[in-house]
């Protein structure tokens, strides 16, 4: 059996946790040493790893590219998974170079991609060539209409700099302090994630469709499978437009008058539920292992059983001493 060396990105959080321990009970016919790294080690991550490496902040470019490279051809990775939004991006950036440079392998979307999608304005403007619905934008404070109204980064994820603004007062105070954000209708109806797959050639081989109950700091920690309406259309059509490579997760509204509006396309995996789409048979994370290691599989093997499942996430504590 052949070992495998597997290094996960910025791997503190709860993607690369989940990722370090799904890892370790995979089986594929392969043995798998697991590493990982983050700006720091005080990860709990750590636990589960092989090797934990400490390295430059992502949005420190170049100092983060070189260091990457370093690692895996000083370690010998194999696989490399990059996690965080930050990182995906710069790892997209310089992937030419980290492919010249090292022999990992590992998958991320075009940067041309990120560039279309990243910005929400322009997302939006994409999205609706196309003919889906996205939430409206409006130019200044000055034409907003009615409330409440969403201030939300033009760039970005989760929930940090996300406000609710239910009057012109507080519309005022958020648009002083984030003065590049966007200001959007509120949707009113049933907030749902899309956990998907697409293969090396931009096919969509899985899904899985969630709604978030609960949420802390943007990820989900109570979620459940909804497929009480069925996006796979809509999530070819982007697709279609726009060249997406492995993990990708798309968020979307269903009003009360059944209108599917997309809010968000994240070209990494998700960071709360990805182990209920997991758990329900469309295993995003072996799908990757299974593309980069070039060996056959069966999507019909990896689709999701669509029930009504739910993934509850808690905490759970670890201790470390360091001194005495």
């Amino acid at each position: 059996m052949e070992m495998v060396k597997i290094l996960i990105g910025s791997c503190g959080g709860l993607t690369g946790l989940y990722l370090a321990k799904v890892l370790r009970k995979m089986d594929i016919g392969e043995r798998f040493e697991i590493y990982g790294f983050d700006i720091t080690t005080k990860v709990p991550t750590k636990f589960f790893l092989d090797k934990l490496f400490v390295i430059s902040r992502s949005s420190e470019e170049k100092e983060f590219i070189d260091q990457l490279i370093e690692i895996l051809n000083k370690e010998r990775i194999d696989i490399y998974i990059p996690v965080h939004s930050e990182e995906c991006r710069v790892v997209s950036k310089y992937q030419t170079e980290i492919l010249k440079r090292s022999r990992s392998k590992f998958m991320i979307s075009p940067y041309e991609t990120f560039k279309m999608l990243d910005n929400k304005a322009n997302a939006y403007k994409i999205l609706k060539g196309i003919g889906l619905k996205t939430p409206k934008i409006y130019t200044s404070y000055h034409d907003v209409d009615e409330f409440p109204v969403v201030v939300k980064p033009a760039v970005g994820s989760g929930s940090r700099g996300f406000f609710i603004c239910r009057n012109r007062e507080e519309l005022e105070l958020a648009t002083t302090i984030y003065r590049d954000a966007l200001i959007m209708e509120y949707i009113d109806g049933k907030e749902y994630t899309v956990d998907a797959f697409f293969n090396k050639k931009g096919e969509l081989v899985t899904y899985n469709q969630r709604i978030r109950i609960k949420t802390l700091g943007g990820a989900a920690v109570i979620s459940e499978n909804d497929f009480s309406i069925d996006v796979r259309d809509q999530i070819e059509k982007i697709a279609a437009k726009c060249k997406i490579f492995g993990p990708a997760n798309f968020q979307f509204f269903l009003t009360p008058e059944n209108e599917v509006i997309f809010t968000d396309i994240n070209l990494r995996f998700a960071s709360g539920g990805l182990p209920l789409s997991v758990e329900s048979g469309s295993n995003i994370v072996k799908l990757l292992i299974l593309e980069l290691l070039g060996k056959p599989y069966n999507p019909s093997e990896f689709q999701s059983d669509r029930k009504k499942r739910i993934m509850y996430r808690y905490f759970e504590e670890m201790f470390e001493v360091t001194e005495g």
